[in-house]
């Protein structure tokens, strides 16, 4: 039995573990048509030694939901850096880029995320020392390519200590692994609050289309989600010959409103058990949004702490944090927890025909999302596109009010 034996009760969410822990290397991570990382099997090479199925939320017919009594006994956190300068540089309040250089300090290989501008993607890769861990700063809202990193890490957990930083899904994967191979304790698990992966080609056509706008042929520096008009704005910002050369609203840009439209998502995505589970990892993190910090422009982080191991650990930062304990109701409501997305069908078709056609640019599909788009989706897209034409201070007093 292999990887892509149909006996299956969740789809594939791309976390790319098969292919790392497959112990002849018949699994290889490949981009599917529609955008989405999947393993490739060379059934020749398959020993059917089961290894990858048993490590396969694919598979996993029980899944531990947390209940609110879990929940109960793993204490919710607002937190954000004291450091004013790291708060600039981050996506939410700094937390992971301070846990990552702990870490590092207490022995662990750090694994998190970087974007790699010269293959326009989203990479993990192993971090040795605390400045290692800097290009990890800032969410990247695409799937990263994990083979590589993960194919280390299993190759020595036995006898080093790792601390992953990834997704539910990634980070319920490797905790299998772990206990399979008897050596969690070498293991630090760090996992996000998580919306959803959308189709690579969304973020390839989108710079695709800005490198001929602002006629680059790559950009130096990407970040996410910039801070220039304040957290939670979704800004885009593109660095090119030390400029900065391209900002951009969510309300009025093309990869943002493909992602949020969820009808591009992973299809693994769509009923995801795991964003709705603390049962996998240490620590949890995200953005504290809500009604709590509306009119927070620097950055909030929101913190589970869902273990021992992850309590200690957010201990040995506290010095250089503000934080507070909230209950989850300040919190979930906010958050993609346990959401089940409905894309329409025939929609996420046309659209992931669009993106992956190269006559096509990511405004075409944009516009076919529109064309398609509620009577409430409509009301929705036109109240925020007046809204950003307001200065920030009154968005967020109309947010509060509402």
């Amino acid at each position: 039995m292999n990887v892509n034996d149909s006996a299956v009760v969740h789809q594939c969410t791309s976390c790319q573990l098969c292919g790392a822990v497959c112990p002849t290397g018949a699994i290889t991570i490949k981009l599917n048509e529609d955008g989405f990382y999947r393993p490739v099997v060379d059934t020749e090479s398959c020993i059917d030694c089961g290894l990858c199925v048993k490590t396969c939320y694919k598979y996993d017919k029980d899944v531990q939901v947390s209940t609110t009594s879990d929940l109960e006994r793993k204490p919710l956190y607002s937190a954000w850096a004291k450091d004013s300068e790291l708060l600039k540089r981050v996506t939410s309040g700094g937390i992971g880029d301070l846990l990552a250089r702990q870490l590092i300090d207490d022995g662990y290989k750090v694994v998190g995320v970087v974007y790699n501008e010269e293959r326009t993607r989203a990479e993990h890769r192993i971090a040795r020392t605390g400045e290692e861990t800097t290009p990890f700063r800032g969410s990247k809202y695409i799937q990263s390519y994990a083979y590589d990193a993960l194919k280390e890490v299993i190759g020595n957990c036995k006898n080093q200590k790792y601390a992953v930083f990834g997704t539910p899904c990634q980070i319920y994967a490797l905790n299998k692994l772990a206990e399979l191979r008897n050596c969690r304790e070498n293991f630090v698990f760090v996992d996000l609050y998580c919306h959803g992966c959308p189709s690579m080609f969304v973020w390839i056509k989108y710079q695709k289309q800005q490198k001929q706008k602002h006629n680059v042929e790559r950009f130096d520096k990407v970040n996410f989600r910039s801070k220039v008009r304040g957290w939670g704005a979704y800004n885009v910002e593109l660095e090119a010959g030390g400029r900065s050369c391209f900002t951009n609203k969510a309300s009025d840009d093309g990869f943002y409103e493909l992602f949020f439209s969820d009808q591009v998502l992973n299809e693994g995505c769509n009923d995801c058990k795991l964003r709705g589970t603390l049962e996998y990892t240490d620590i949890r993190l995200g953005d504290f949004w809500g009604k709590k910090f509306l009119g927070n422009r620097a950055g909030v982080s929101a913190v589970s702490v869902a273990t021992e191991r992850g309590a200690q650990l957010l201990g040995k930062i506290k010095s250089s944090i503000e934080y507070k304990e909230y209950d989850y109701n300040d919190c979930l409501p906010y958050q993609s927890w346990s959401l089940t997305y409905r894309p329409r069908p025939e929609l996420r078709k046309m659209l992931l025909d669009s993106l992956k056609d190269e006559k096509q640019t990511i405004a075409d599909a944009v516009r076919l999302l529109h064309q398609h788009q509620s009577l409430k989706g409509r009301l929705k897209r036109y109240a925020k596109n007046v809204l950003r034409h307001f200065p920030i201070s009154v968005t967020y007093f109309l947010k509060r009010f509402v």
